[in-house]
């Protein structure tokens, strides 16, 4: 039952005299003892009620330790002179004498436990929580018969509250609740209510986003979503009023992240896939490739259900925001420089993320909204003509296809198409041509005919400026390579290198040749990466040596191969073979 139906439920319950013993259950965090403070302080018009005597079960070892707290709670509330607090007076002073004849042991606390508390909560409404908190000493059946002493001899009214689900005497719950508890009320609090009131004890300027993925995740424990509050204020400290693009970029992965720190997700994520998760693509491939009819694991049942709740939540490629809320969540420290760093980059994409974010609702509409006419759909997709540059290029490719589907809209699609290609090619002009694999496409996505001629041709124009010593500054500096450097040394020949090395001297040589000599070595290792380049400048090499053996060039050249110990294989097979024969008796 929600919050907002118990509520009235429970008031009724409580208004109820005949109720002797009610149980309000419910998980832990879900506002059971909030609504009993909203019940006693402005729900009811009992005295009894108003004045109830609240207790906490957590850490109780004894029965008598329950008693102890009841009274401390009463104590507060007697006045000198007061009938009661004289009886418990008298009553106490006049036991005391016949304990510590018994036995000397027993302190003034005890006594007043032992003694006062019947005479302190006759006739009370005592309120007793965190029952499933209790220590492990102290049993339910113990618990459940001072309640039904106090109602059947103290003339008490009793509100338990707990969280029945985590009880360990469940069996014995079961059985004392059919005898002592009169009406059990279970409280299912929505997240949506669950925030509510989280918000009210924490406050936040970023309700709404937080709300939201707060639902999404399903999370109903407000002292959870109280400390996901904390975490999204502190990462956003002292930011400038942001844009609903980028809160709706950091809000829902902080949230997320926070619910797997604290616990708040019933079956959820760890850190590791979420830091890894690159949308639906990768599922989507990782489905097809499952062999038809082959039954799914748990785990990959589970991880599907993972990757629903990202894509629900709008999590579609992590980065280093991500990364960083998990050492903040870890560590407890937080870099607000690289915070600032990141939130300034996402306002810089704020009009990219906000065009992605319409694509995605164009596509959502024009599946679901069956009632816009075709008309309609088409002027929602020009809407996206202006900002379409800012895309990839798979996405406008979808556009265009789903505009050509619809009536009279090839001339959108087409123009999709050339504001696309407009806006890239003012972005990459020559010399500036962005450095795209070979097989940029490894997904195989459809692609439009004129923007992979496009590509190919930015490719090509890459490749024709890419010189042997630039691709080997590359590898020797940043001890790595790109897709420009893997497709140049692919497709580099003998006379490539031969009129690189005849080109050069000086510092530039002596980098081309040690790269390369280093290539020749390992190249099994970089076979894989640049095909046959090494062999390539082995064969460049033997040119050179062979056409001017005494030449300096030719001289530095074999002493780099003696110091490699592979002299030999400067000698090429036919002139082995000749050598041999000649050699020969």
């Amino acid at each position: 039952m929600t919050l907002a139906k118990c509520k009235q439920n429970f008031i009724e319950l409580v208004g109820d005299a005949d109720n002797r013993v009610i149980a309000l259950s419910g998980k832990w965090g879900t506002g059971k003892s909030h609504l009993w403070k909203e019940v006693q302080q402005a729900g009811t018009t009992d005295k009894e009620v108003e004045g109830a005597i609240y207790t906490s079960l957590f850490g109780l070892s004894t029965i008598a330790e329950l008693k102890l707290k009841i009274a401390q709670g009463v104590l507060p509330e007697l006045k000198s002179g007061d009938s009661l607090a004289e009886a418990i007076k008298n009553g106490y002073s006049g036991a005391k004498k016949i304990l510590k004849s018994i036995h000397s042991g027993f302190s003034a606390l005890d006594e007043l436990a032992l003694i006062a508390a019947p005479m302190m909560i006759k006739g009370r409404f005592i309120v007793i929580d965190d029952i499933e908190r209790k220590h492990d000493k102290l049993s339910i059946d113990e618990i459940l018969g001072f309640v039904d002493d106090c109602v059947q001899n103290l003339d008490c009214r009793i509100l338990l509250i707990l969280n029945s689900d985590h009880l360990g005497d469940k069996k014995l719950w079961e059985l004392f609740r059919e005898k002592v508890i009169d009406h059990e009320l279970r409280l299912d609090t929505s997240p949506s209510e669950a925030f509510d009131i989280a918000a009210a004890l924490t406050p936040t300027s970023y309700s709404a986003h937080i709300k939201s993925a707060v639902e999404a995740c399903q999370i109903a424990n407000i002292r959870i979503i109280r400390k996901i509050i904390r975490v999204v204020n502190r990462l956003l400290a002292n930011r400038e009023p942001l844009p609903p693009e980028v809160l709706l970029r950091v809000i829902p992965s902080a949230t997320l992240l926070s619910a797997i720190h604290y616990k708040g997700l019933d079956d959820g994520p760890d850190f590791d896939f979420v830091l890894g998760f690159q949308g639906r693509v990768a599922d989507i491939m990782k489905r097809e490739s499952r062999k038809q009819g082959e039954e799914e694991t748990p785990e990959v049942k589970a991880k599907e259900g993972w990757g629903r709740l990202l894509d629900k939540l709008g999590v579609h490629s992590p980065d280093e925001f991500e990364a960083l809320v998990v050492g903040y969540l870890k560590s407890g420290l937080i870099e607000g420089e690289l915070v600032g760093r990141i939130i300034d980059r996402y306002m810089t994409e704020t009009q990219m993320l906000a065009t992605r974010r319409r694509m995605r609702e164009f596509f959502d509409r024009s599946i679901w909204r069956v009632d816009l006419t075709e008309a309609e759909l088409l002027d929602e997709l020009r809407a996206l003509l202006p900002d379409v540059g800012l895309l990839d290029m798979f996405a406008v490719t979808t556009l265009h296809d789903q505009a050509m589907d619809l009536a009279g809209g090839a001339r959108l699609a087409q123009d999709l198409i050339d504001n696309w290609l407009i806006t890239f090619q003012r972005q990459h002009p020559p010399g500036h041509e962005p450095d795209l694999s070979p097989d940029f496409n490894f997904f195989s996505q459809p692609l439009h005919p004129k923007i992979e001629a496009e590509i190919r041709a930015v490719q090509a124009r890459r490749q024709s400026t890419t010189t042997l010593l630039e691709v080997c500054k590359k590898i020797s500096e940043d001890q790595g390579w790109g897709p420009r450097e893997t497709t140049f040394m692919k497709s580099v020949t003998p006379a490539d290198y031969e009129a690189a090395i005849a080109q050069t001297t000086g510092a530039d040589l002596k980098l081309i040749l040690l790269q390369s000599m280093e290539l020749l070595t390992n190249r099994g290792m970089y076979a894989p990466h640049f095909g046959g380049a090494p062999q390539s400048f082995l064969d460049a090499s033997r040119t050179i040596v062979q056409r001017d053996p005494d030449s300096r060039l030719s001289k530095l050249i074999r002493s780099l191969f003696h110091g490699r110990k592979m002299e030999s294989e400067l000698i090429t097979p036919v002139a082995a073979m000749v050598a041999g024969e000649a050699a020969a008796p």
